[in-house]
């Protein structure tokens, strides 16, 4: 007899009685398992396109709340960027590089239902069972119109037949402190470099330097030290023999590291997934609910009034509050006007303004369904054996409420607000998914084949109702309702709606001889409402193959050295349709005034809102992959070698117009970017002695570059940096697609020769303005001094390598896991001073300024005038090194031994302790080098809200 089973290793016994004692071991290898492929499984051995898969066990050793962010480091190709380290805040997930200037998140399908990234916020890590990461052409083209930026395929746990009921309850509880804090100058410090560049510029000093003032640390004050983070969930798994469930229940809390009780995110969540067998009919369900509930303050918005930009800007000589001769507080705050009789616009005081700024809390319900059934015509017709098809139904229902109450109050002239006021904004997603498969399976001797044909039919609609009034009667926001506001006059209301469709048609044949010759083909025709009757209807084709070397006869005399070796190719297209709805014509606006006659009699009006473009088509991005997959050391070491070109086409862009068109412009087809790089991923997998041992290595290398872009420039830019920093993002041909563009500099002058020596040969002086002190431009085109034309290529906020080390170990009951995650190769735009302002504080690198000749070849002299454009220059003064090596996750566990969960009654207790960023090596002098966004506003820090130093213990109990 022969015993196996997925994940150990067989065993085969004469049978010589009645009874057969087997214990199967772990098997090191894992090349018998399967893995998902969309609407369907394959076994690992035979896949031929690229495909990453990362466990649920995996994923659970993550505490965060977002599932993109705990596959960081996880696999090679797949760049993960929290946007911010605020509790609830999205992630950016780029899949091979960025392929278009729109949106380039990938596709996420959880049990069947296709969602974004901002959809999936409703999963518990504990609930996955497994993901699978689809990276080329030939893996995501089953999904044709949306697999364009890859496709992340998570399936939850479900049960298992003929097992008893088992309880489950996990969790931790964990604090939470910020990793670094930026080095501002302190009281004396920031009066004397103030002071200097009011003089410099030609003014008497800021501050009396003899004044008296406060010594604040502002960042001190905002920073919520020992922030708390907990999760708890209860599961329940078992089977019968024909019905098997998985349920869970689960809440999460986590409070921010920045703004005690105004930075947190609360969820809870309920699962149950069911499948249950009637004879030839499979019945099965996902059903998950979620109640999920934030706060949130500016995350990285140099204007903003909540976030750490205030902190950093802030004078440390104003007080946080006033106090009396008794030391009790007055009711008054200290502000930058009253207390130095400085006003600074959006900066004051940063306490005050998290205690008056409008609070508001998003409270969202999320309902989660997929039901299929299954019918297999083989059990019903003999000669049908293989033939079956499904129909599923997949919904997703979420109602968001976003409350909003400002208080009236007045700081100082800028920050004040007369009449408080109560808002609350309502917004209705809903989406249906109905699916229907085909699969046909059938072996002919040696030889395997699978044929899959399908049509989906999907459609989501948003819809928001806003309303607004003023002279609440209650000064709280626990009363703040609209029915509690008396101003009449000050109503205000507003809605709207949106609808898209998508209608598809699929297929797919995999065919396999003898386990070691694979084909695959693949074609999909979708339909959306998004694009005109003309281009209505996109087809996206995809081959792949596979070759098993290693069980060819002239591998024979390699057998004893290479167990498996397998080499893949690919090809296919993939399309992309994020551009928003109803592009392709010109929906109607009403919200013209005009008036009219001698008494100016009020109309109104309504009009286009853009220009139509009908000959709108589908965005695509066609790729090739070549693959190698090698196993040495009895499949101990496994290496798995990528190399692709993905090149996508025909990009959804905003086309430039000029302004006397008088409309918004339309949506074109127009550019091409190509992506191609080179992904390893090496695990070694061993039982050494009790010792078990899992470590894999990954590493990525990507190149971008813009082909082509359709306007007559030939450019696309944006991005703002700092104040006058605008268009800092750009692209042209044989760029990458939004890189930093700027002035170049090439240090300081030293003296006033070095000035008077920077000169045309006509001796006109390239910088007329500048003095000793100031920072030397590099002109660029040699003519009418520094000017935007001047501008280069000046960093790259892309990194050129991304890895992940992982290290997994269990011995004896004990168990140490370890995650790494380096990102190398990345620029970061550091705007978190306010230059344009007089009085902010600086970084106390500034103590490094030049002071005379000889004094700083990189810190210029500090004047509030700056006539040369030291700072209001967009220049690489303003570029930093954004590689950085973070210790994402470390976990010490400890099971205790079966003896002692036997005598309490219970399967396994295991108890460990966690900590999360750790830490971080990285030569980034602001607040954290992880820095996401789209592809216009990636990589700028403007006050980041940084990720938290996390130190958790958690439990784990099985009953």
């Amino acid at each position: 007899m022969v015993f196996s089973f997925i994940g150990m290793q067989a065993q085969q016994h004469v049978v010589s009685g009645t009874t057969i004692n087997v214990v199967l071991q772990n098997d090191v290898s894992d090349l018998d398992e399967v893995v998902v492929i969309g609407y369907g499984v394959q076994k690992k051995s035979l896949v031929t396109g690229a495909i990453a898969q990362v466990s649920g066990e995996e994923l659970s050793k993550n505490s965060t709340v977002r599932i993109a962010q705990a596959i960081q480091g996880k696999t090679a190709g797949v760049v993960a960027v929290a946007n911010s380290g605020q509790p609830g805040d999205a992630v950016s997930v780029r899949i091979r590089g960025v392929g278009t200037n729109g949106d380039s998140s990938p596709l996420y399908i959880v049990d069947g239902l296709p969602l974004s990234e901002e959809g999936i916020d409703f999963l518990n890590p504990a609930d996955i069972a497994s993901l699978e990461i689809l990276k080329d052409a030939a893996a995501s083209a089953i999904y044709g119109a949306r697999g364009a930026n890859g496709v992340v395929l998570i399936t939850t746990k479900g049960g298992k037949i003929n097992t008893p009921m088992t309880v489950r309850y996990d969790a931790y509880y964990g604090v939470q402190n910020p990793w670094k804090k930026l080095d501002v100058l302190g009281r004396d410090n920031y009066i004397m470099l103030s002071n200097e560049a009011n003089i410099n510029g030609g003014f008497g000093p800021l501050v009396d330097p003899d004044g008296v003032y406060a010594d604040t640390d502002w960042q001190d004050e905002m920073f919520f030290e020992y922030a708390p983070k907990q999760s708890h969930t209860l599961s329940f798994d078992g089977g019968s023999e024909k019905t098997t469930y998985s349920s869970s229940i689960n809440y999460y809390q986590q409070d921010g590291i920045i703004a005690k009780g105004k930075s947190n995110y609360e969820k809870i969540a309920f699962r149950l997934n069911t499948v249950t067998q009637f004879g030839l009919l499979k019945l099965g369900s996902n059903i998950n609910y979620a109640n999920i509930t934030n706060r949130g303050i500016d995350a990285n918005n140099r204007y903003g009034s909540t976030g750490l930009t205030q902190a950093l800007n802030a004078p440390p000589i104003v007080p946080v509050k006033h106090y009396n001769d008794e030391g009790i507080w007055d009711g008054t705050w200290g502000n930058p006007f009253d207390d130095i009789g400085v006003g600074m616009q959006e900066i004051t005081n940063p306490i005050a303004m998290l205690q008056y700024n409008p609070e508001a809390k998003t409270r969202t319900n999320k309902f989660i369904g997929n039901f299929y059934a299954e019918f297999d015509f083989g059990q019903l017709i003999p000669v049908l054996n293989g033939l079956k098809l499904k129909s599923s139904y997949g919904q997703e229902f979420s109602l968001g409420n976003k409350d909003t109450y400002s208080p009236a109050y007045y700081l100082d002239g800028t920050h004040s607000n007369a009449v408080n006021k109560v808002s609350k904004h309502m917004q209705l997603w809903t989406k249906w998914n109905i699916e229907n498969v085909l699969t046909y399976t059938k072996d002919i001797g040696s030889h395997h084949l699978t044929l899959m044909a399908g049509t989906t039919a999907f459609k989501e609609e948003w819809e928001d109702l806003s309303g607004g009034k003023s002279d609440v009667i209650f000064d709280d926001f626990e009363h703040a309702y609209i029915k509690n506001a008396t101003d009449m006059e000050s109503v205000e209301v507003g809605g709207d709606y949106t609808e898209h469709t998508l209608q598809s048609y699929f297929g797919r044949l995999n065919y396999d001889y003898k386990d070691k010759y694979m084909f695959t083909a693949v074609v999909r025709r979708d339909g959306s409402s998004r694009f005109g009757t003309e281009n209505k209807y996109g087809v996206f084709p995809a081959v792949s193959g596979g070759w098993i070397l290693s069980q060819e006869d002239f591998m024979n005399g390699l057998r004893n050295h290479i167990d498996f070796l397998k080499l893949r190719a690919s090809w296919g297209q993939n399309g992309n349709e994020n551009i928003g709805d109803f592009k392709y014509t010109s929906l109607i606006g009403n919200g013209n005034v005009y008036y009219f006659g001698a008494s100016k009699t009020q109309y109104n009006g309504t009009s286009p809102d853009g220009l139509a473009n009908p000959s709108l088509k589908w965005e695509t991005s066609e790729q090739t992959n070549l693959g190698l997959d090698l196993g040495v050391l009895n499949n101990k070491l496994r290496i798995t070698l990528d190399y692709y070109v993905k090149s996508t086409k025909d990009w959804l862009v905003v086309a430039p117009i000029p302004a006397l068109v008088g409309n918004s412009a339309p949506v074109i087809n127009g550019g091409e970017v190509e992506n191609s790089g080179i992904e390893i991923e090496t695990s070694y997998k061993d039982n050494i002695g009790k010792l078990k041992l899992n470590v894999s290595i990954n590493g990525s290398f990507n190149n971008n570059e813009v082909k082509d872009i359709q306007n007559s420039e030939k450019v696309l830019s944006d991005g703002k940096g700092g104040h006058t920093h605008d268009d800092i993002l750009y692209a042209t041909i044989g760029t990458a697609l939004g890189v930093f563009h700027g002035i170049k500099t090439n240090g300081i002058f030293q003296n006033e020769a070095e000035v008077l020596a920077h000169a045309y040969e006509d001796g006109t002086l390239i910088q007329p303005n500048a003095k000793p002190g100031d920072i030397r431009f590099v002109d660029q085109d040699g003519k009418d001094g520094i000017k935007d034309e001047d501008r280069v290529i000046i960093g790259d906020p892309y990194p050129d390598f991304t890895g992940g080390l992982n290290i997994n170990l269990d011995y004896m009951g004990f168990d140490f896991n370890m995650a790494w995650y380096a990102a190398l190769g990345q620029e970061v735009w550091d705007a978190t001073r306010r230059y344009d302002l007089v009085g902010t504080n600086f970084r106390s690198d500034y103590l490094n300024r030049w002071t005379g000749e000889g004094t700083s070849d990189y810190y210029p002299r500090l004047t509030v005038t700056d006539l040369n454009g030291n700072f209001t220059t967009a220049s690489d003064f303003f570029i930093q090194d954004g590689s950085f090596v973070r210790l994402k996750n470390v976990t010490l566990g400890y099971s205790l031994p079966k003896k002692i969960t036997d005598a309490i009654k219970l399967r396994k207790v295991r108890l460990y302790v966690s900590a999360e960023n750790l830490f971080t090596f990285t030569k980034y002098k602001g607040m954290d080098p992880e820095i996401g966004g789209g592809v216009f506003d990636n990589g700028i820090d403007q006050g980041i809200y940084p990720q938290a130093k996390t130190f958790l213990g958690g439990i784990s109990v099985a009953f």
